[in-house]
């Protein structure tokens, strides 16, 4: 079960941006924290960050995309919640570009 702590969350240089330039910020999470609770904190703290939502975006432009860090991805795999103190999430952005699909693959 996931314990109340900090969860480090490093910014690739493409959105450092809307996290106001930071490229790391720690964040406080209660025990049953997830990458909801997180999304929601870091939609708060830096409203910015909500563009880069697929979503948001149309399909076009850059768009959020979250790694987790070995640890974390084993403990979501084992059913937990994927989050515990001292965990890392990666937040980095991939660029989608209307028309440049290929044969079986989603844009």
């Amino acid at each position: 079960m996931a314990r109340a702590g900090e969860v480090t969350v490093v910014v690739a240089p493409a959105l450092r941006g809307a996290f106001e330039g930071r490229r790391e910020l720690s964040l406080g999470l209660p025990a049953s924290g997830s990458v909801g609770d997180v999304l929601e904190s870091l939609f708060q703290l830096y409203p910015r960050v909500r563009q880069y939502l697929a979503g948001e975006r149309g399909g076009q432009g850059l768009y959020l995309h979250i790694a987790l860090d070995e640890r974390a991805s084993e403990e979501l795999a084992h059913g937990g919640g994927g989050l515990s103190a001292g965990l890392k999430l990666y937040f980095f952005a991939l660029s989608r570009t209307p028309g440049a699909r290929q044969a079986g693959v989603e844009g």
